[in-house]
């Protein structure tokens, strides 16, 4: 079962740079060739409205020429403009260009299982064009899977748009997509501030735990192989039905941690810390499921470890809602590719109600922006209107409303 990835954008080619690095290290991923074809090239395309990120790439990585699509100009960090893209003479044709070149990789796929789309919330090539990107894909493929992993921006600013995109951009992956697997650069930032020395938290490091957490997710694992131990590939895709029960409530939430030295036990306890509990009111969020993946786990030790009490921990941490009657998902592989030299790894994700409470964030700031007209004639030029807006603060609550509901069911 092959799975392509599409990076967009700036921020989603260079978490694919790592991403790809920490794939190449994994044997069972090359014997499998769920992520490489049997040529050895990766089943990757690589996109940006813009040249200087992804030029580089086919130098570095194992990744056909072909498959790195470049447009003309950046999109200004404006939705509209990366959505819409160029009007007037000297169209780039990247929407098309872009299709065509996933047409071609997905036809050297021996099963075609889905898309793993990663692109930012803020830019607006990341934001505006992988929306536009995410409806062609589903109208090209509407049977198989499509999975977004966004990143979305540090809520301090890192640009005045910033929270209109995030809306037009969350809404359309609401409505479209499978599953999103929602990554935090605030989240990320946090705890690695904690953990390591002041100085040590670049931007290339937080693209390399971002890339070591998805390669948690996706990269083959024990439990989901074959009795002949073949990996089919199946972990990106049964992630989503593991996780997403209900095709309205599907935002994921992630952490990963690698350490040598420290037990099972110490692994777990020391990644639950980092779960979002409680909201501003001290009212616990609830976890509709959760997947967890043990990796490193040569001598089977894991499995004994959730027998002695460490599963009911995990259950409390997540606070898992009561009408899921197999709420945890637990895989586990034999080695781990991830972290330092004899490290064991684990990687959670759950689909939790703290979710609300970003969107609620953006929903927010973005009314008080459009009441006060503020930006708007910016995405008016591009071609989008204030009712595109109103749409997506429509879909948005409409989200929140359904995590609500299914959280208070019993």
């Amino acid at each position: 079962m092959s799975t392509v990835f599409v990076h967009v954008g700036q921020c989603g080619n260079q978490v694919g740079e790592h991403l790809w690095k920490c794939i190449a290290k994994d044997g069972t991923a090359k014997q499998s060739h769920s992520f490489t074809s049997h040529d050895g090239w990766h089943r990757a395309v690589h996109i940006d409205s813009e040249p200087k990120v992804v030029k580089k790439l086919p130098k570095i990585l194992k990744i056909r020429e072909k498959n790195v699509i470049t447009g003309k100009r950046g999109r200004g960090t404006n939705w509209a403009f990366g959505y819409h893209g160029l009007k007037a003479a000297g169209e780039d044709h990247l929407l098309e260009n872009s299709v065509e070149s996933i047409r071609k990789e997905v036809e050297k796929c021996d099963f075609y299982s889905g898309i793993v789309l990663s692109h930012s919330l803020s830019g607006g090539t990341g934001s505006g064009f992988g929306s536009r990107l995410c409806e062609a894909l589903k109208d090209e493929y509407p049977m198989n899977y499509l999975m977004s992993v966004t990143f979305a921006p540090c809520a301090s600013g890192e640009s005045p748009l910033q929270h209109y995109n995030s809306l037009l951009c969350l809404a359309t992956l609401q409505r479209l997509v499978d599953g999103v697997v929602l990554i935090r650069n605030d989240d990320v930032l946090n705890r690695l501030q904690k953990r390591l020395p002041e100085g040590q938290v670049s931007f290339a490091y937080i693209n390399k735990v971002i890339a070591q957490t998805l390669c948690g997710l996706f990269l083959p694992t024990d439990t989901l192989a074959t009795s002949r131990d073949v990996s089919l590939g199946l972990e990106p895709w049964e992630l989503l039905r593991a996780t997403c029960p209900m095709p309205s409530t599907k935002f994921l939430h992630t952490t990963h941690l690698a350490k040598s030295k420290l037990s099972w036990e110490g692994l777990v306890t020391q990644s639950l810390r980092t779960v979002h509990r409680f909201d501003v009111n001290e009212k616990p969020f609830s976890s509709l499921a959760g997947v967890l993946v043990a990796r490193g786990d040569s001598t089977g030790s894991f499995p004994l470890a959730l027998k002695r009490g460490l599963d009911q921990k995990i259950k409390s941490a997540w606070n898992f809602v009561p009408w899921n009657p197999f709420p945890l998902d637990v895989w586990t592989a034999f080695l781990n590719p991830l972290g330092p030299k004899e490290a064991a790894s684990v990687t959670m994700a759950t689909n939790s109600s703290c979710v609300t409470e970003y969107l609620h964030h953006v929903c927010e700031r973005s009314k008080v922006m459009m009441d006060a007209g503020a930006y708007l004639h910016w995405y008016e030029r591009y071609g989008s209107s204030k009712e595109d807006f109103q749409e997506a603060l429509n879909v948005l609550e409409s989200c929140q409303a359904d995590y609500s509901s299914a959280v208070k069911l019993s």
